[in-house]
């Protein structure tokens, strides 16, 4: 009697893998300066994981924003037509969820050497070393929105007005009304809000959770406030948190 062996069969097709390096989140530089620009185009290319969009200035960079989602975004400060401070500003407000990550002309010892965090932003010395940005870049995309804010609030923006000694007027809106931050090579030197002026105004100004705010270009008001930022900054935390605790305010004019 014959005895069939059972037929042997193919073996499964294998299921294709998917590719390592497909894109899987967006990173958006900002940067005016063509050939800085295309130096990031290049040097980003070794960024597993990320499709790159550029822009060169603030105002390309809120089409692009507008147009579709953005993981991470890297941006310089100083450029033409919206400059890094305004679209931090308007990024920070309207896509909180975006880490950003700032390029300034600031030597590394005046930044990097302290634990430095504002939020989610971390400061890098223009031009940064493209291993150092792309680790960055990668650290600031591994978490997730869950609620918190991630964008630049307003002292930390007025913190890296200061390291650029930059001479503005801020006008700050939110629901409690509009204020205006004078600023005179990076130090506050007079607020107004209301019927305050001064200290007592520059310290309700800060304690506005993320407010709308607008930069101009010129500071034409004579002095009122002569402490240093990191004084005001400081005493306007205080300020706020005695409210929040229901105590009175220690701080005046």
């Amino acid at each position: 009697m014959l005895s069939l062996e059972p037929a042997m069969s193919l073996p499964p097709r294998p299921r294709p893998l998917a590719h390592a390096d497909t894109p899987t989140k967006v990173l958006l530089v900002v940067e005016d300066d063509r050939a800085t620009l295309s130096l990031y185009r290049q040097g980003l290319k070794g960024l597993q994981g990320f499709r790159i969009l550029t822009a060169q200035d603030g105002a390309q960079a809120m089409e692009l924003l507008r147009a579709e989602p953005v993981n991470v975004m890297v941006t310089d400060l100083n450029m033409p037509v919206m400059d890094g401070f305004n679209l931090i500003a308007r990024v920070s407000r309207l896509y909180p969820q975006i880490p950003i990550i700032v390029m300034t002309g600031l030597g590394e010892s005046q930044h990097l050497n302290s634990p430095l965090q504002l939020g989610a932003v971390r400061i890098l010395s223009k031009p940064p070393r493209l291993t150092l940005l792309m680790d960055e870049i990668k650290a600031a995309a591994l978490f997730e929105p869950s609620g918190l804010v991630r964008g630049i609030a307003l002292n930390s923006i007025l913190q890296l007005l200061n390291w650029e000694s930059k001479s503005c007027t801020l006008t700050v809106k939110s629901e409690a009304g509009m204020g205006l931050l004078y600023l005179k090579q990076g130090e506050v030197v007079h607020a107004a809000y209301r019927d305050q002026e001064g200290l007592p105004a520059a310290y309700e100004i800060l304690s506005w959770d993320r407010p709308d705010i607008e930069f101009v270009d010129t500071c034409r008001v004579e002095p009122t406030i002569d402490l240093p930022l990191t004084e005001v900054l400081l005493n306007a935390a205080m300020i706020t948190d005695t409210r929040h605790l229901g105590g009175e305010e220690t701080f005046g004019a």
